[in-house]
């Protein structure tokens, strides 16, 4: 049996690990520190540019985005945008936005909602699950091997 959960009325197995179990905050600091790179990359972006494709409804923009950072750290098809974004803009604030993503690879899936500030980022998970029906301690494990095999491997440089 299936449940509804949050990005977009995607469909989760029963299984899935969601928020509030005891081994959610690890997962969601070993996801962020492995997503530390592509946040960077994003955050080099101009908020304005996010502020305009996410007010507009321009996904296939975001999605470029998104992708372009991604490429450069994860193989193809791993980390993706999941739906439209959100952006927090007001007068007297920093702008906040925030992209609901899903990584997938090597049988490891999560959903999460990745928020880029000024000067931070941060995820907050909403349901990770693997093929196999692994739970807490064993999904924590499988995310981390799952996050190192999802790498892209480049040569390293011969000096001249």
């Amino acid at each position: 049996m299936a449940s509804l959960t949050p990005p977009g009325g995607i469909l989760l197995p029963e299984s899935a690990l969601k928020p509030g179990s005891q081994d959610f905050a690890e997962i969601e600091r070993t996801l962020g520190a492995g997503l530390k790179d592509v946040a960077s990359e994003l955050r080099l972006i101009d908020a304005a540019d996010f502020a305009a494709f996410i007010r507009i409804g321009q996904m296939a923009n975001l999605r470029s985005l998104v992708h372009s950072s991604a490429e450069l750290h994860f193989k193809p098809g791993t980390l993706e945008l999941a739906e439209l974004g959100e952006i927090d803009l007001g007068w007297f604030k920093p702008p906040l936005i925030t992209l609901p993503m899903k990584f997938r690879h090597g049988g490891v899936r999560v959903y999460f909602r990745l928020r880029l500030a000024a000067l931070s980022a941060a995820v907050d998970v909403e349901s990770i699950t693997a093929e196999d029906g692994a739970e807490c301690a064993d999904l924590h494990l499988k995310l981390q091997y799952a996050l190192r095999a999802a790498r892209v491997t480049r040569p390293c440089q011969k000096e001249d």
